[in-house]
């Protein structure tokens, strides 16, 4: 059974940021190299792909499921290579996830007949139990976190239950990426995930809603071991915290800090959270284990 993930280009016209390793490609790729199957990925936005490239790779690389993100502004043309990946493949399973088709799951398949399920919030358990079933030639039209077609109808099952014990996650399938082209400035800036879900309700963000009212968080041990895994196995001394609010519980991310000095890791990085979850002696603490900048939502 082979997968294979898409990262759909952003649309002609649009400002595009340099490319980054997209991390929840990165994790679904992980939970499925973990449970044996095989898996690659065709970055659209690292190699500049075309659609006729993107069906090429398809023809060439042959796999049963084609999985795609989308967020707002690359929806439609993750919409496009799900019509591509019909065209060239008409027995494989196209799978849509992301923020975006998360809040327009039944919309996305009205508007696109090629597109088999959506894929609803959190990702890996629900694309590892949707691969199984199609790998046993069972039903796959009530897994959990899902919404699809059957009979003509569209069918949406419950959400699935957020995954409570983050430290269970492999670390993400960042070797499946084409490395050389996230080089900025000499640099590959690595991205780490400590946390999923917010204990805020911003009328403007989508991460509480996606990820749940509820803060949770790997050990800091856990994220400095793939801390120092990445530097180790790729010697790049510069990471990118991608928690929506890295400070929430701050003696953790001081837990974090006093880890990444007691193992001597000379590292830099940045994180984003909030200016009232901050003080004066953690932010010492961060520069001190390697802290560069912090953004902050005003």
């Amino acid at each position: 059974m082979q997968v294979t993930f898409v990262n759909p280009p952003y649309p002609a016209g649009s400002h595009r940021h340099p490319p980054f390793i997209p991390l929840g490609i990165g994790y679904l790729a992980a939970v499925l190299e973990k449970n044996g199957y095989d898996v690659n990925v065709i970055d659209c936005q690292a190699l500049k792909l075309t659609l006729s490239e993107v069906e090429n790779e398809l023809r060439k690389r042959q796999p049963d499921v084609v999985g795609l993100t989308s967020t707002t502004l690359t929806y439609k043309s993750a919409l496009k290579i799900i019509k591509v990946a019909k065209k060239a493949l008409p027995n494989c399973l196209t799978v849509l996830g992301g923020s975006h088709v998360t809040f327009w799951d039944d919309n996305a398949l009205q508007e696109c007949p090629q597109l088999d399920v959506v894929v609803r919030k959190e990702g890996e358990n629900t694309l590892l139990e949707l691969v199984q079933r199609l790998e046993e030639g069972k039903s796959f039209h009530d897994v959990v976190g899902t919404t699809c077609r059957k009979d003509g109808k569209i069918v949406k099952n419950p959400d699935r239950p957020y995954i409570e014990n983050l430290d269970e996650l492999p670390y993400p399938a960042v070797h499946l990426f084409p490395l050389e082209q996230f080089n900025k400035y000499g640099n590959i800036i690595f991205p780490v995930m400590t946390s999923r879900g917010c204990v805020f309700w911003c009328d403007f963000c989508t991460a509480v809603r996606m990820f749940g009212k509820k803060y949770r968080m790997r050990s800091p041990k856990k994220v400095v071991d793939e801390l120092e895994y990445l530097y180790k196995k790729y010697g790049e001394k510069q990471y990118t915290f991608y928690d929506d609010a890295f400070t929430v519980n701050q003696a953790r991310t001081e837990e974090i800090c006093n880890e990444i000095l007691r193992r001597g890791l000379k590292i830099k990085w940045d994180c984003e959270t909030r200016v009232d979850m901050v003080s004066k002696n953690l932010l010492l603490k961060m520069r001190e284990a390697g802290c560069i900048a912090v953004w902050f939502g005003v």
